[in-house]
């Protein structure tokens, strides 16, 4: 085959033409602008693992005051202002009030009743005491007239006694000396024997004439000292003249109405005691005021004005002043490293200062069965919070 010089041209592979060579600086930045890239990835999962894995943190919070809720404590109707979201109550501050205009009144009544009765019968009785007493004083008067008159009257009666003792004894003297003068009459033979026994007989009636005497006198001074003791012992009369019995029968009637007279006053202390107690009693059964145990602020009402309560029924809910509270949910293995005490900062949301505080209680997850599942929760008290009534805060908070 004839091979030219042409066939070797269109042989020959085209070769391309030669390009200007690039400037040596162009492919640098390229270089750094990747290189910067994939640091600032790395830096990213870098911090997401860290955050992730190595940080006790939560970025679910909500800060609010520990939560006091005020209930009935009766059934009553529900009267108070309507207050709004965020209203601020001091401590002692009346919220609302619960009446009830059907409450039981009829032991207070009873005892009202009771009391009346016994306040009336004191003064009765007081003035029976008075009048008794009168009457006693009178008595008393009367009987110790009636002793002197009975002494007067012993007086001249025993002298009387020792008069006819006395010419008694004169009479026995005189018998005794004629019956003497007979016996020697008689031993001489100047006189009969008839005429010494009417001597003998006239003796011995003086003798017993003396003995009665002594007798009747010794009987007058024995009544004399007992008149002057107030005991009378006659022969026609009792121990007790009538107007000492009727000083004994006063006397008992005293002690009697001033035995009754201390029971109505006992009574009238035991119901008055009582009906204080009931009063009271009804008073709060009657009306009931709901006030605010420390400075809160008002998160809920959960009755209206005017609505019917039964006895503890939730009326209104708060948030406590005195302290922050910090609620936050947290994952298990978060959960597992927390303790209480343990330090925590606050961030508010949109606030570029952090709060400190500490973990004052834990919530894990319930487990009763039909209870809702909650992720664990923990519970971080801020400090310097005295006075501050702030709700509804949301943030994140990181463990220490």
């Amino acid at each position: 085959m004839d091979i030219s010089p042409r066939n070797d041209v269109s042989l020959t592979r085209a070769r391309p033409a030669a390009q200007p060579p690039k400037p040596a600086g162009g492919a640098l930045p390229g270089r750094l602008l990747r290189a910067g890239f994939a640091l600032a990835v790395l830096g990213t999962t870098l911090h997401f693992i860290h955050d992730r894995f190595f940080v006790t943190a939560s970025d679910v919070a909500i800060m609010a005051g520990r939560t006091i809720v005020l209930r009935a404590p009766i059934d009553g109707r529900v009267v108070m202002s309507p207050w709004s979201h965020g209203q601020n109550f001091a401590e002692g501050h009346v919220v609302a009030q619960v009446v009830n205009d059907r409450a039981d009144t009829q032991r207070l009544d009873e005892l009202q009743t009771a009391l009346a009765t016994v306040e009336g019968e004191i003064p009765a009785l007081e003035q029976r005491a008075a009048g008794t007493a009168g009457l006693l004083n009178s008595a008393i008067l009367s009987a110790e007239a009636f002793r002197r008159i009975r002494l007067d009257q012993l007086r001249p009666r025993i002298a009387e006694a020792e008069a006819v003792a006395r010419a008694a004894a004169a009479r026995l003297k005189e018998a005794e000396a004629a019956a003497a003068r007979g016996e020697a009459l008689q031993r001489g033979g100047y006189t009969s024997a008839a005429a010494v026994d009417v001597l003998r007989r006239d003796l011995a009636v003086a003798r017993d004439g003396l003995r009665a005497a002594t007798e009747r006198r010794t009987a007058l001074l024995a009544e004399q000292e007992g008149a002057s003791l107030g005991v009378y012992a006659t022969d026609n009369a009792t121990d007790r003249s009538i107007s000492q019995q009727t000083t004994d029968r006063l006397t008992l009637t005293l002690v009697e109405v001033d035995a009754m007279l201390a029971e109505r006053r006992a009574r009238r202390a035991a119901i008055q005691q009582q009906l204080d107690a009931e009063r009271q009693r009804v008073g709060l059964l009657r009306e009931a005021p709901l006030r605010a145990p420390i400075g809160m602020v008002l998160v809920q009402l959960l009755a209206q004005p005017g609505e019917f309560v039964r006895p503890g029924q939730d009326v209104a809910r708060f948030a406590s002043c005195g302290e922050r509270l910090v609620r936050t949910e947290v994952e298990e293995r978060v959960f597992r490293t927390l303790a209480i005490g343990q330090r925590a900062s606050f961030r508010p949301a949109g606030a570029p200062a952090k709060l400190p505080g500490e973990i004052v209680e834990l919530v894990p997850t319930s487990l009763q069965p039909g209870a809702p599942r909650m992720r664990p929760q923990a519970v971080v008290q801020l400090g310097g919070s005295e006075g501050v009534c702030e709700t509804g805060r949301s943030g994140a908070v990181r463990f220490d």
